[in-house]
């Protein structure tokens, strides 16, 4: 028997969906919930889901917790914004039909402990091919009395006992991540965010170099060795977005390691990008105080603030103004948002 699990906040564009193509091939749909503001617990439970809340630390840890719920042996884990295409669906319709259970782990080392699937990622509404993104393998289905959630909690994975062994799935694991820009900014800054949080607590150091090499190489990889150019315009795109995000995990790193408490976001014309930002640092970091204030050619920036975030979709004689004054006080990072949505950061 199967237990699907599922982790949640604010899902309610895709969860229903997302259930809805479990039901023939799973017992149970567990979901645990980090306090979603929206329908995502009322969906859930209208398609007969059962649903636990608890707070979020982590994508390991909540995922573990998940794992702990579920009533049976063999895990399905999913993402809220991922759907079994039918050729999945038919390749666990045909393990059901064929696994053969034993409580003698000798024998269950026979048989693999964990399988692979194929991720295919939607980019608003366009399927990415090449960058790394296709066919992003991933161990989702697996005994959980032989693999368990391992990795930091911004890159975990299911990791399977020595010994036993791991097979692959037919058919692809939908990824509908991306809809609109505002969703791709917020997941940007949510795991940039998060990424560097874990590493300041795991005592990591870094500097601006460090940010500049780690993000020109994402850039070199992803673009030339995973030919993220076949993909024309959007996988070139998709690889700016992805540098300008692990450089930003750096810089949010270097601001850490220099004990921040008090953020500033200056703003210009952006309002609501500002508040994605706000969001994703207030989300993993509660006793930061963060404040948003508009910014124009006129405004002067004082000493006394740990970091500062410039933020602007106007003149750009704006933002070299803001970095002129930045760098006076040793801030080190600015943001710029263009007109047209496609956000670039001005070292």
């Amino acid at each position: 028997m199967i237990s699907a699990v599922i982790i949640t906040y604010n899902e309610e564009r895709i969860i229903a969906r997302s259930i809805d193509s479990l039901k023939s091939v799973v017992d149970e749909v567990i979901i645990i919930d980090s306090f979603s503001t929206d329908r995502t617990i009322e969906i859930c439970k209208e398609k007969g889901a059962v649903v636990l809340q608890n707070k979020f630390e982590g994508y390991k840890t909540q995922k573990h917790f998940a794992t702990t719920k579920a009533k049976h042996e063999w895990i399905l884990s999913i993402d809220a914004d991922e759907v079994l295409s039918n050729e999945l669906i038919n390749s666990l319709l045909k393990w059901r039909k064929n696994q053969k259970y034993s409580n003698d782990l000798s024998s269950q080392s026979l048989q693999p402990a964990g399988y692979f699937v194929s991720r295919r990622t939607d980019f608003c509404g366009t399927w990415v091919n090449y960058g790394g993104w296709y066919p992003d393998k991933k161990l989702r289905f697996f005994n959980r009395n032989l693999g368990q959630w391992s990795g930091r909690n911004v890159h975990e994975f299911v990791k399977i006992k020595e010994g036993f062994s791991t097979s692959f799935l037919k058919g692809d694991l939908l990824h509908y991540s991306i809809n609109e820009p505002a969703e791709l900014l917020r997941k940007l800054f949510t795991y940039s965010e998060m990424g560097a949080r874990f590493m300041n607590e795991e005592g990591r150091s870094t500097s601006f170099i460090e940010a500049i090499y780690k993000s020109s190489f994402r850039w070199l990889r992803q673009t030339i060795f995973q030919l993220g150019f076949l993909d024309g315009m959007l996988g070139l795109k998709i690889a700016k977005q992805n540098t300008l995000a692990t450089y930003w995990k750096y810089r949010r790193l270097d601001f850490m390691n220099n004990g921040e408490k008090d953020i500033l976001i200056l703003q210009n014309n952006c309002r609501e990008e500002a508040v994605i930002v706000a969001n994703a640092i207030k989300w993993f970091n509660p006793q930061a105080v963060v404040k948003i204030k508009n910014y124009s050619e006129k405004s002067t920036l004082k000493n006394g603030i740990d970091s500062v975030i410039l933020m602007s979709s106007q003149k750009k004689d704006i933002i070299l103004d803001g970095l002129k004054q930045l760098h006076k006080f040793g801030y080190p990072a600015a943001l710029r948002f263009p007109e047209e949505k496609d956000w670039d950061l001005l070292l």
